[in-house]
């Protein structure tokens, strides 16, 4: 039952749904201690932490993903879970550092965000046959948020040749952040980067997708071309759709 609630939380994280979202995950919190499942335990804390995170609480997320990586200490090192989550304990830890180094990096705390990403690294590096887990994306989205596009570029297309076999929201969720990249950069190949991105996007139900087209969009709005601006005002036309 915890695994079926951190299932249904995370469904309602990606359609922008928040309360019901945390509603889920507390549910699967109390479920799963009264289990004595660290792993869900440590999962639902993490997914809640993110939550708060892109909900604009950076703070209040930042302390949630730390009480998840207090809790990991109780699952046994050689656990794996098929169902929900990463699937190892290491793996578990390495995605809750990446988003605690978002948590900080929100907050201006630009060295310690970089110290937590350095660790998830430490720990964990996924593979194309790992379900879920990407660190690269939001190394990306750091090194984007301090102008820093060669990098991010770099670690964006990591990101994209991570999903390419798996799942089609991750690949578009990357997709988006490497045309942005482009797009900022002026890089000839922007526009159709940012066309196939806004396309897949489409594609999905996913308002945190959409989301991602906010700073495409921005991008986008500071190219002088035609085409840009249109593709711009597209953009900002699906962000805002939640249906």
């Amino acid at each position: 039952m915890a695994e079926l609630h951190i299932e249904a939380g995370w469904g309602a994280f990606d359609a922008g749904l928040y309360d019901r979202a945390m509603h889920h995950y507390a549910a699967a919190l109390e479920l799963a201690t009264e289990a004595g499942d660290a792993y869900c335990q440590s999962l639902a804390l993490n997914y809640a932490g993110l939550a708060t995170v892109e909900h604009g609480h950076p703070n209040d997320g930042l302390k949630i993903l730390q009480l998840g990586q207090v809790k990991m200490w109780d699952i046994p090192p050689d656990e794996r879970r098929t169902v929900v989550g990463q699937g190892s304990r290491a793996a578990l830890e390495a995605c809750g550092r990446a988003d605690s180094a978002t948590a900080l990096a929100c907050l201006g705390c630009w060295d310690a965000a970089d110290t937590e990403l350095g660790k998830s690294r430490e720990r964990w590096q996924p593979t194309r046959t790992d379900p879920g887990g990407d660190l690269d994306r939001p190394a990306a989205l750091l090194e984007l948020a301090r102008g820093r596009l060669d990098a991010a570029e770099s670690l964006a297309a990591a990101s994209v040749r991570r999903w390419e076999i798996g799942s089609q929201r991750g690949r578009t969720h990357s997709g988006v952040v490497l045309a942005t990249i482009h797009v900022r950069a002026g890089e000839p190949g922007g526009l159709r980067l940012a066309h196939g991105a806004i396309t897949a996007v489409t594609k999905l139900r996913s308002v945190r997708a959409r989301e991602r087209l906010v700073p495409l969009a921005a991008a986008l709005e500071t190219r002088p071309s035609a085409d840009a601006k249109e593709l711009a005002r597209h953009a900002r036309q699906i962000a805002a759709t939640r249906a």
